[in-house]
C-alpha cells in the first residue's frame, strides 16, 4: 500500500518539474487570432510545438499590459499589447 502512494508521489513530483521548467522560458507563444491561441492550447506532446498560421514567439520582456480578455470552457486568455505588433496579440496559456 505505501509503495503505491510512494509511486504516484514520486510521479506527480516528476511531472510537476517537468511543467514547471516549461513555464520558466524566456519567450512565449502569441497569436493574431484567439482560435489560433486556443488550437496551441489544446494541442498535447509534440503538436504543441508545430507553428500555427499568425503565432510567433515572442520575448516576454516585450509583453505590455491587457487589452482584452476572453474565458472560454474555464480557461483564460488575454490579448497582450506586444512591443513593435501594432495591436495586441492573443497568449496561448
Amino acid at each position: 500500500m505505501w509503495s503505491r502512494i510512494l509511486l504516484a508521489a514520486l510521479a506527480l513530483v516528476c511531472l510537476g518539474s517537468g511543467h514547471a521548467s516549461a513555464q520558466d522560458r524566456t519567450t512565449v507563444t502569441a497569436c493574431d487570432t484567439l482560435i489560433a491561441a486556443r488550437r496551441i492550447d489544446a494541442a498535447t506532446g509534440p503538436a504543441r510545438d508545430t507553428p500555427e498560421a499568425g503565432c510567433r514567439q515572442v520575448p516576454k520582456a516585450d509583453i505590455g499590459p491587457v487589452e482584452q480578455r476572453a474565458l472560454i470552457g474555464g480557461a483564460p486568455y488575454e490579448c497582450m499589447t506586444i512591443t513593435g505588433a501594432g495591436r495586441c496579440l492573443w497568449v496561448a496559456p
